[in-house]
């Protein structure tokens, strides 16, 4: 399910020499779903995690996210492969991701917070439809 995504988490994660008890304290994401992550029993993470996932490691969100949009992509051509019909999940956005990432890292929290309330705005509009 998460295997690229899970390894390369769990290797960011060994490398700076942190136990999932010490990630879940600096993200408030808990150490079993981390894990379950790492494992690759569970797709990768929405944009929300792995914001906070990309400042607890110290790695640009777009790093985080491409390896997030390649294990997504894989898993879609494994379904086509298949013929199985697609399971509901949660996508990283498909437009460029990397560039929208990239454009959010450098944003002020003030410009952040106006971003998602845009975003929200957005989206109710769109459920109206």
């Amino acid at each position: 399910m998460g295997e690229i995504f899970g390894e390369y988490l769990k290797s960011l994660r060994i490398d700076r020499k942190l136990t999932l008890r010490q990630l879940e304290e600096q993200t408030q994401i808990s150490n079993g779903y981390l894990s379950q992550v790492e494992r690759g029993e569970r797709n990768p993470p929405t944009m929300k995690i792995l914001v906070k996932l990309a400042k607890a490691l110290g790695v640009p969100l777009s790093a985080l996210s491409n390896k997030a949009e390649e294990e997504l992509r894989r898993n879609r051509e494994q379904e086509k492969e298949s013929k199985k019909e697609p399971e509901a999940k949660e996508e990283m956005p498909n437009p460029d991701t990397e560039f929208i990432c990239r454009g959010y890292e450098n944003l002020s929290e003030e410009k952040k917070r106006t971003l998602k309330d845009f975003l929200q705005y957005l989206q109710k509009g769109k459920d109206k439809k």
